[in-house]
């Protein structure tokens, strides 16, 4: 029976997952679900437009402006600290109070693209389960690791820590077994973190003095990725 009602116990759950993405995330879109599947994730269920839930009502739930006709409700994935530092042929991305959930997926996207172990979403961070964060992530979002940490449990890992910043000093970020650490753009990394790190600037025209975190995160883990190749 195709649902139709506001208070049907399944509407609710997925408006919840939409708004929290707690223990529930929601993928939309045909494409997306599918890969989802095939990377292994198990949806709790799926919901088709006109099908499950009349179009009203599928359109009310849909974050995108073009509703893509199909919904799927997943667990949250988990993650661990071992799991991202397990593997020490490549580095870390560590996002220090970056809140803005689409320079978050973009970034989780560009950990995929440049082979990051993972991501440390220190506090402070938007969350990368949140809808716009995996559309920002187009999908990358399914093999990246991220899992939320403090401060002191990244640095009790004992690798490196390397952030960018204008007043550093000029050189290549590392290539492998470190942490490349990214702040907020209006006031960069947590003093705790900043203690602990060593600085490099990107080098670029006078004409402009900062660039968006995302950006930065861009040419630094492609020119760490280059180094290792």
């Amino acid at each position: 029976m195709t649902i139709s009602s506001r208070q049907n116990v399944w509407f609710k759950r997925i408006r919840e997952a939409i708004h929290d993405h707690d223990d529930e995330i929601v993928i939309e879109g045909p494409k997306a679900v599918a890969d989802a599947v095939a990377a292994g994730w198990v949806p709790i269920k799926t919901f088709g437009r006109g099908v499950d839930f009349t179009a009203g009502l599928f359109d009310a739930l849909a974050e995108t402006k073009s509703p893509q006709n199909v919904i799927g409700l997943f667990h949250r994935p988990q993650s661990s600290l071992d799991q991202i530092f397990a593997r020490d042929s490549s580095v870390v991305v560590a996002l220090d109070g970056v809140q803005d959930p689409g320079n978050v997926g973009t970034i989780v996207r560009l950990a995929a693209a440049f082979d990051a172990n993972g991501i440390v979403l220190l506090p402070g961070c938007a969350d990368p389960y949140s809808p716009k964060a995996i559309r920002s992530s187009a999908g990358a979002i399914l093999s990246v690791p991220v899992v939320s940490a403090s401060v002191e449990d990244l640095l009790m890992r004992g690798w490196p820590i390397v952030a960018a910043d204008a007043r550093g000093e000029a050189g290549d970020p590392p290539a492998r077994r470190a942490v490349l650490a990214f702040g907020s753009e209006g006031s960069g990394l947590s003093p705790a973190l900043a203690d602990g790190a060593r600085t490099i600037a990107i080098r670029m025209s006078p004409r402009i003095e900062s660039l968006n975190v995302a950006t930065s995160a861009a040419i630094l883990l492609a020119r760490s990725y280059e180094l290792r190749a």
